[in-house]
């Protein structure tokens, strides 16, 4: 659109003004992609969508955004409110100017249709004679009837000229059906925009609820050895899941995080910077590294717990290879 100014990724006026505060909060609080999906119930892809303008967020979006950054989301919904409203006005302002256009034009009255029609045997006081008596024009207007046995009919009108009272009683009737007609058309035209709002507003699927943590134990796609080397997330894994080791170098939070229903870990850093690392070992000898590629943090694929081998027995660690340094929990259960 033209005529306001340009937002980089999120477009004009009160739109890119949502996406900019979003960014902002975002690089003050240090938030991640990853923590972000991690700390919500939307994907990693999904938060890009969101904070490049992509994609306009919801209430609920913006609501575990706020949370997650730990700030007020009120200033926030305002201006998605906003957005939104902006958003809609052009999509309404034809079928008001059409309910306008419409409802400026009267509907006739059927009364008045009557009383404009001439009764039988005399003409209106806007019609010609002509046409009150049905003659073509250019004829003469006829003088009174002569009645009697011998009476001669007036000069222009023949017997297949004259309005017989069925014809009159038809076409008055055909004339009180055209006006409630049309009187029906200029009401639907004026209240159909907001009818079709409704409907539109009816059809239109309810706001998604806000995902919560469930109570009941979740379903998960895989178990103990069956998530070995599987994402965590793909799996929802994550629903449950909780820090159950963690340390920290040089800023950097070093987690083992254990998922019950999956009976899995995986590692996680966060607060890092590209190139840092994290690493888990169990007993067994199965691992699994990952590396920060972009922002600041990332984590490991699963490795199972079972009875005899729980997350006890398993080993997270952080490095950063540019300082050569590592910190695992337990400390010293991995050697670099």
């Amino acid at each position: 659109m033209a005529g306001g100014p340009q937002e980089p990724g999120g477009g004009e006026g009160p739109r890119g003004d949502l996406f900019a505060e979003m960014r902002r909060i975002k690089d003050a609080s240090r938030l991640s992609y990853n923590r972000l999906a991690a700390k919500t119930h939307y994907s990693r892809s999904s938060w890009e969508r969101f904070l490049n303008g992509k994609q306009v967020p919801s209430r609920i979006t913006i609501e575990e955004f706020a949370a997650a950054a730990r700030t007020d989301p009120e200033p926030l919904l305002a201006l998605l409110d906003r957005a939104v409203a902006r958003d809609e006005a052009p999509a309404k302002e034809p079928a008001s100017t059409s309910a306008a256009t419409s409802a400026s034009v009267p509907a006739p009255s059927s009364a008045a249709r009557t009383a404009e029609r001439p009764t039988p045997g005399e003409a209106g006081p806007s019609a010609s004679p002509t046409v009150a008596q049905g003659m073509a024009p250019g004829a003469s207007t006829p003088g009174p009837r002569a009645s009697g046995p011998g009476a001669s009919e007036p000069e222009g009108v023949g017997p297949g000229r004259r309005l017989s009272p069925w014809f009159r009683a038809l076409r008055s009737a055909a004339g009180i059906l055209a006006g409630a007609l049309l009187g029906s058309l200029v009401t639907l035209l004026v209240i159909e925009p907001a009818g079709a709002d409704d409907a539109a507003a009816k059809a239109s699927p309810p706001a998604a609820p806000a995902r919560t943590r469930p109570s009941a134990p979740v379903k998960v796609g895989c178990k103990s050895d069956t998530c070995l080397l599987r994402e965590p997330q793909a799996e929802d894994c994550q629903w449950d899941a909780k820090t159950v080791r963690q340390t920290f170098l040089r800023g950097m939070s070093i987690q083992l995080r254990y998922s019950e229903a999956c009976q899995a870990v995986w590692g996680r850093i966060e607060n890092g910077d590209i190139g840092d690392t994290v690493v888990i070992r169990d007993k067994r000898g199965s691992s699994d590294e990952a590396k920060i590629r972009m922002e600041h943090d990332t984590y490991t694929r699963m490795l199972a717990a079972s009875p005899d081998a729980t997350w006890e027995t398993i080993t997270v660690c952080g490095a950063i290879p540019s300082q050569k340094e590592q910190e695992c929990s337990p400390l010293g259960a991995i050697h670099p």
